[in-house]
């Protein structure tokens, strides 16, 4: 098969390999996109998969809040991949399981978003349908998440570009997707595309479209994702990793309001609103030469700014329980899931690098755990999370224990690490009795050095010896040096 040699070569290409893709690429594409029913994409999908040698656990398709699914490799092992497309409200998730190249990775993400513009008009047909799964765009209380949702509502009664910046995870197509749904863009197609899952060559394709004949290998005229969007919003997450070359050709259809496609003399018109984001800074990549400014300045007329989910923990209680719910929906389980307080205290404490997204990764694994009626535990919580270099019964710490505040000096840190073991040890332990027996104080002398930490004794100009406020290691310390302070 073409696509065999193209995908194990690590040679650099040749003129040949993306040729036979391409035309690859383009038989796929099409079956794709002639299908008329979910079942007859859902195969179609299945079988575009397969001929690339990739191995498909479950396809999900969203649309008006239905949830469509079909799973086929259960039961299958390996490390699990989603490759999502979004267009006008409508998400398409193929659940990969094989690794795949970076150049199969790019074919798959092209094909979904062909995909997820063809299923549009596609009719439910027999494809199994699951209880609309109804879930907040954003879920959470906290000061971060209600400032957010305020900046969101602005920037949708805005008609200028909107640059939206946070760590990878935290939900920044989210954001994009609520912008579009509260402008007056709302009911014309939002289009999403990551700019990091194309190769360059194929990312210009996606954005502006070829002619029939532009290349060998495109026998068909196809549009691309500027006129795909047109009237409504274009999202290009990750911007930071396009190329400076395709850089400049984005700026040229932001600054004129058209695009040329590839193999073309002629202009088409598009109006669209362009929404960015990205988890690099972009002020430093443009010292470094590796931005454009003045990209930048078109695209970041507005930014919002996505707080990673360590620095929010009143929220996990809320995240956690509608994920739960989304998992019941999903299973089809009668009764809720249950999780015990000391897992959510857990839950709460860990650093998660990878925000939402990594979240909600470990609720689904541990929904998998749970036999009968039985809660989530603390210890089905450690035993998922990445923490193998941890010994068992160790204590972990909450991230802020690894912070040092702007002007935070060194006694007011300990002191404050010192307040947040305490805190940490009474939620591990159930109560401040057996707290203080994990840290080696009495029950009393704990309660009372908490309290006085948490007045703030140890901070301002006028800070008390080290001894007074305990810096040896208390996990050390003697009940008679306990008593003795």
């Amino acid at each position: 098969m073409a696509h065999t040699g193209a995908a194990n070569t690590k040679e650099p290409e040749t003129t040949a390999q993306p040729d036979a893709h391409h035309c690859l690429m383009e038989e796929l594409s099409q079956r794709v996109q002639a299908a008329t029913t979910m079942d007859e994409g859902f195969k179609e999908i299945a079988t575009a998969f397969t001929t690339l040698d990739v191995t498909i656990e479950r396809i999900t398709l969203v649309r008006n809040k239905e949830t469509s699914e079909v799973t086929l490799n259960q039961n299958a092992s390996g490390v699990r991949r989603d490759i999502e497309a979004q267009v006008a409200g409508l998400t398409i998730t193929v659940t990969c399981i094989n690794p795949m190249t970076p150049n199969v990775n790019a074919s798959l993400q092209s094909l979904v978003t062909m995909a997820a513009i063809a299923a549009q008009q596609w009719t439910a047909a027999t494809a199994t349908l699951l209880a609309p799964v109804e879930t907040s765009r954003m879920i959470g209380g906290s000061p971060q998440m209600r400032e957010l949702n305020l900046e969101i509502a602005r920037a949708a009664r805005s008609t200028h570009s909107v640059l939206i910046k946070g760590e990878s995870g935290t939900g920044k197509t989210t954001a994009a997707l609520m912008i579009h749904e509260q402008s007056s863009r709302a009911d014309k197609p939002f289009v999403d595309l990551n700019c990091a899952a194309l190769p360059e060559a194929l990312l210009e394709s996606e954005l502006f479209g070829y002619e029939k004949g532009a290349f060998t290998g495109a026998g068909t005229t196809k549009k691309g994702l500027f006129e795909t969007a047109d009237g409504g919003t274009l999202f290009l997450d990750e911007i930071a990793e396009m190329k400076p070359e395709l850089q400049a050709k984005l700026l040229t259809a932001i600054e004129q309001k058209k695009i040329r496609r590839l193999g073309s003399t002629k202009d088409i018109q598009c109006n669209v609103r362009i929404i960015t984001a990205s988890s690099r800074n972009l002020q430093t990549m443009i010292t470094e030469g590796a931005f454009r400014g003045d990209l930048y300045y078109r695209i970041a007329v507005l930014e919002i700014q996505v707080a990673p989910l360590r620095e929010r923990p009143s929220d996990f209680p809320a995240l956690i329980n509608s994920r739960l719910l989304h998992e019941q929906e999903l299973t089809g389980r009668s009764t809720p899931f249950q999780i015990e307080d000391s897992a959510l205290k857990a839950l709460a404490f860990y650093d998660w690098p990878g925000n939402i997204r990594q979240l909600q990764n470990i609720i689904s694994r541990l929904t998998t755990r749970v036999d009968d009626e039985k809660p989530i535990t603390q210890t089905d919580v450690y035993s998922q999370l990445p923490h193998n270099h941890v010994e068992e019964g160790s204590l972990v710490l909450p991230a802020a224990a690894r912070v040092l505040l702007p002007n935070e000096n060194l006694y007011s840190y300990v002191a404050r690490v010192q307040l947040l073991v305490i805190e940490a040890a009474t939620i591990a332990e159930g109560n401040h009795t057996h707290a203080a027996k994990r840290l080696g104080y009495r029950r009393s002398s704990l309660v009372g050095l908490k309290q006085k930490l948490k007045r703030g004794n140890h901070s301002g100009s006028a800070l008390e010896p080290l001894s007074e406020i305990h810096l040896a290691p208390i996990a050390h310390q003697s009940e008679s040096s306990s008593a003795a302070a």
